[in-house]
């Protein structure tokens, strides 16, 4: 596991879906039931609702975070616009 870098925004990653076929499904089929997913996810599309989900984004995390123990998920950073990331520890 890789420590966050708030000194620059980690290397970019590509997925060539041509390579993986029917083993990549995107969004995942489980995304809604995770809240590690929702939350951020929530915060900049809240009302978004996924086809498929009969749900906003933010209802699910509402939903989410009633099932998953507090402290599931935590901001591990934090964006200053002078200073860019901040570690939130």
């Amino acid at each position: 596991r890789s420590k966050l870098s708030v000194d620059r925004p980690p290397e970019g990653r590509s997925v060539d879906p041509a390579n993986f076929g029917r083993l990549l499904v995107v969004p995942h089929p489980e995304a809604q039931r995770r809240l590690f997913v929702l939350a951020p996810l929530a915060d900049i599309a809240p009302g978004l609702a996924p086809p498929g989900w009969g749900e906003t984004v933010e209802s699910a995390r509402r939903r989410q975070a009633t099932v998953e123990p507090a402290g599931s998920v935590r901001p591990v950073a934090r964006w200053d616009t002078d200073r860019g990331w901040l570690p939130t520890a």
